[in-house]
């Protein structure tokens, strides 16, 4: 029984991640994932798949990010109607995600049409509300390390560490002498104070490894260690440090180091305002999965005292009439 693999995204470019594995009369996707960026890109997200979604058995997941998951609901609305398999964390992080996604896309829409500019009459989303909820029902829960089968394949999820509930997906074929496929996902660092380590590679076959920073040499010493100075400096004349952060595992990031520096002395305590809806649900469930994470070896929690949450557009208004030295994390997109 031949095994065979086709890129539908994530491959020439860094978003849209999508695998079809195929073998015998089972075909599989390994992520699902919009494309973003430039706007010929955006664009691809229109043209449809290039493969039946009624003719896919499974979907596999490897972690929430709308660039490997974003396309879920539109794959629902062309007929998927299979399990949607990811670990109970990233379960919970795609309801955040993929309903914002939607909701994105709703009022893009509904901006378009009142603006006249688009070329389609109506302008349509790309998914709406109802088709996210659609592929949220589809979902399983796949724990890391149990080991899935079916007649031609046996696939397992490992720890990634790249966000909460992130894997890398270890695909087994049954036939073809049991060759084995590892795809990546997004892999983690090693020794970050917030997720857990990537688990060793098993040994495979095949390797489908993503390389966003394939050409970068990181910065060796911690976050904390590089932003201590010039943040000291600004706090105390009295000034605020705004921060833009992406709200999944960033902003949570952010306020880890910050609670270690105001612990140890090298920051004063100041009021930190977290101004991100979505940021402050992702840091629920970070705070939910302590076994997912490193929480567990923070004392006191993920937060520095005196933190703030704000949900409201009211509420980040009135950040603009406050005084004093403080420090603001917000949604890169909200800035």
């Amino acid at each position: 029984m031949t095994l065979s693999l086709t890129f539908h995204g994530g491959a020439g470019t860094v978003t849209g991640s999508c695998f079809e594995v195929q073998s015998g009369a089972r075909t599989i996707l390994v992520d699902c994932g919009m494309f973003q960026g430039l706007k010929e890109l955006r664009q691809l997200n229109w043209e449809g798949p290039r493969y039946d979604p009624k003719g896919i058995s499974a979907v596999f997941l490897t972690h929430a990010h709308i660039d490997h998951s974003g396309l879920l609901p539109r794959l629902v609305r062309e007929g998927y109607n299979g399990p949607i398999y990811a670990t109970g964390p990233t379960r919970e992080l795609a309801e955040i995600l993929l309903r914002d996604a939607a909701k994105l896309q709703e009022q893009d829409a509904e901006y378009a049409n009142r603006k006249g500019f688009s070329k389609h009459q109506p302008a349509l989303p790309l998914f709406d509300s109802g088709d996210a909820e659609a592929a949220l029902s589809l979902f399983e829960t796949l724990p890391f390390g149990k080991v899935l089968d079916s007649p031609e394949f046996s696939l397992q999820f490992h720890q990634a560490g790249h966000i909460l509930g992130s894997a890398f997906l270890e695909l087994r074929a049954n036939e073809e002498e049991g060759h084995t496929v590892v795809f990546s996902g997004d892999l983690g660092r090693t020794e970050r104070p917030l997720h857990l380590d990537p688990e060793p590679l098993p040994r495979c076959d095949t390797l489908l490894l993503e390389s966003t920073y394939g050409n970068r040499t990181h910065d060796a010493r911690p976050l904390a260690e590089q932003v201590r100075g010039p943040f000291r400096r600004v706090l105390q004349r009295g000034g605020t440090i705004l921060i833009p952060s992406f709200a999944v595992a960033r902003a949570q990031l952010v306020t880890v180091e910050l609670k270690r520096l105001m612990e140890s002395g090298d920051l004063p305590l100041v009021p930190v305002h977290i101004d991100s809806p979505m940021a402050v649900d992702v840091t629920r469930l970070y705070q939910e999965n302590v076994g997912s994470n490193q929480l567990d070896k923070l004392p006191g929690g993920l937060f520095p005292p005196g933190t703030r949450l704000h949900r409201s557009v009211a509420e980040s208004i009135a950040l603009n009439d406050m005084n004093g030295p403080r420090i603001i994390i917000s949604s890169s997109g909200m800035l």
